[in-house]
């Protein structure tokens, strides 16, 4: 539903002159619709593959801070240098006394807590997929992995640091007598999903105790594809003890929320319990001002998750959608701003969109000289004197009788384009067979009657043309008007104004309407004028959807109710009637061949 914004009153002429302003639009829209139905089954490409929907799915990712301190941990003095990685296992089955095979790709190193030493050394910081993600089945095997070594005393030197990433050949050292634990990010994902203003920007803050178990950590997995597993019957059972971890996690994203003044909304007078809902729909609102009638109207439409209003699309943020409307609709201008309020796009009309390319204001395109050149080298011949008609445009007529062909022989001479004279007598090189008649043609040529040839009008007289969409026999004005009755209908299009048509109805079932469009699209298609053509007509539409009549009842009674009416205006005899009856009933008892 749109919201209409006018500056003034209108007078009535004005509003019908606004109506028909606004009535633009629906055009191209519908252009747009055909186009998206037809690459529904063929698409162009993959939407997920888009960049700025990657783009967008990367800033919904979480990162994750992680970090000892020293206050909450005074008990664990001994556990330096602990290693955090993420880690999922490979599979499901474990050996007694081992735990599951993990496989990581990343591990980071603590040498302090956080109130002394280095940030570097302090921290460990790792990208998780976004909580939406998290809640699948393949990120819900994620987990958070912690390697004491600090019991054996195994410090790995400054030179095997880069930060807080440890390099390959430091791996070794975690070989042997370790101290270890988990935190699945599934339950890291059920304490995030109370955050709801994680969305917003707001960093979330959590402390969780994590039991680390003596084990002995397999040195044959390391060099195996970053695959490690630890073993509990190497080393004594006694001896686990608690540390506590403390995460922070936010949006990659959120830095960029501080640089739009759409995102400083405060959220202190909405309910906690509606919360989470409004900010997901607040964030991918988008406002579009349909501009019309000279700028000075406009009507306004709302859309959802940065979806786009004419095929419905989602973009995944405000950038993407901006790529989306200038790369798939650019029969309209947009203009995008944000404010503090709302995030809106302006759409007006491209008024020079539905004007040709290749011809000027105001020149029929009949009378316009088309130029074709040829990329296919032409094999040499002979030049002969037809050569010299080289720049000339010739034009045969057919004839169907022999006074016909006295007619067209009269014409001794014919301007060309460059004003020379050419003897349509001359023969070429011995041949009795005289050239076609030449006609002058050029970028002044017109086909109307005042400038026809009157010989040729002569032709025409004595022939009898009939519409080509019609088939009824047409008057000589007709014939000689600038009316182009050869115009073709696109079957999508014309099925697609049929359904609207047939929507305006009240009265009408669904069942009927559908039976109205299939019968419509199915005389158009197969050219049916006349009225002698009705009964071919409905024993070929019950051969070609009587299958799919007798699947619905409702269809079946509608089309047989419309062979009634049609026998009622003695459009349709009842042999050709009771011959579709057999053949629907042939198709309920499966012995039909519609063939």
């Amino acid at each position: 539903m749109c919201l209409q914004h006018s500056r003034a009153r209108l007078s009535p002429d004005e509003q019908l002159a606004a109506e028909k302003s606004f009535a633009l639009y629906c055009k191209p829209v519908e252009l747009y619709n055909i186009i998206q139905r037809r690459a529904v089954k063929n698409p162009l490409f993959i939407q997920r593959s888009l960049l700025y929907k990657i783009q967008a799915r990367r800033k919904k990712r979480i990162q994750l801070t992680i970090s000892l301190s020293g206050c909450t941990n005074t008990q664990a003095q001994n556990i330096f240098p602990l290693y955090v990685l993420l880690a999922r296992p490979t599979s499901n089955i474990t050996l007694e006394g081992h735990s599951p095979i993990y496989r990581f790709s990343r591990i980071c190193s603590l040498t302090s807590f956080s109130e002394f030493g280095n940030k570097d050394k302090t921290e460990a910081t790792f990208i998780i997929p976004d909580l939406k993600t998290l809640s699948t089945s393949r990120a819900c095997n994620l987990n958070i992995i912690f390697i004491s070594c600090g019991q054996v005393g195994q410090i790995i030197g400054e030179d095997n640091c880069s930060g807080n990433k440890v390099e390959g050949s430091s791996l070794q050292k975690l070989e042997g007598k370790c101290a270890w634990g988990k935190i699945a990010t599934k339950i890291l994902a059920s304490s995030l999903e109370k955050c709801v203003t994680l969305s917003t920007g707001v960093t979330a803050e959590l402390v969780s105790t994590v039991t680390m178990s003596p084990s002995f950590l397999e040195p044959k997995f390391l060099e195996q594809d970053n695959c490690l597993t630890f073993c509990s019957h190497k080393v004594d059972a006694t001896g686990s003890y608690q540390i506590k971890v403390r995460m922070s996690a936010e949006e990659t994203g959120a830095r960029d929320l501080s640089l739009s003044p759409y995102s400083n909304y405060s959220y202190n007078d909405v309910p906690p319990s509606i919360l989470p809902e409004i900010i997901r729909l607040r964030a991918g609102n988008v406002l579009f001002n349909y501009k019309y009638y000279n700028n000075t109207m406009q009507k306004t439409e709302v859309t959802e998750d940065f979806s786009c209003p004419f095929c419905l699309v989602p973009c995944g943020s405000f950038k993407g959608l901006g790529c989306h409307l200038n790369s798939s609709h650019d029969l309209f201008h947009f203009e995008f701003w944000v404010s503090e309020e709302c995030q809106a796009v302006n759409v007006s009309l491209k008024t020079d969109a539905w004007k040709t390319e290749l011809l000027a204001e105001g020149v029929d395109p009949r009378h316009q000289t088309f130029s074709y050149r040829s990329r296919f080298k032409k094999c040499r011949r002979l030049e002969t004197t037809a050569e010299k008609f080289r720049h000339v445009h010739s034009h045969i007529m057919e004839s169907g009788s022999h006074e016909d062909a006295q007619v067209m022989s009269e014409d001794d001479y014919v301007q060309r384009e460059n004003g020379a004279s050419v003897d349509p007598n001359h023969t070429v090189h011995g041949n009795n067979l005289s050239p076609p008649t030449v006609l002058q043609f050029g970028k002044s040529r017109k086909l109307s009657a005042e400038r026809s040839d009157p010989r040729n009008r002569q032709l025409l007289q004595k022939r009898q043309f009939f519409h080509s969409h019609r088939a009824q026999p047409m008057a000589l004005e007709q014939v000689f008007s600038d009316h182009d009755s050869e115009d073709e209908v696109d079957d999508d299009i014309a099925d697609f104004e049929d359904r609207r048509m047939l929507d305006d109805f009240v009265d009408v079932t669904k069942d009927e309407k559908l039976i109205m469009h299939m019968w419509n699209s199915f005389v158009r298609k197969q050219r049916v004028l006349a009225d002698g053509h009705i009964p071919w007509a409905c024993e070929a539409f019950t051969r070609s959807h009587g299958q799919e009549l007798v699947q619905n009842p409702a269809m079946l009674w509608g089309w047989r109710f419309f062979m009634i009416k049609l026998w009622n205006h003695s459009l349709l005899d009842a042999r050709t009637m009771n011959t579709c009856n057999i053949f629907l009933q042939g198709y309920q008892d499966g012995t039909s061949d519609p063939k």
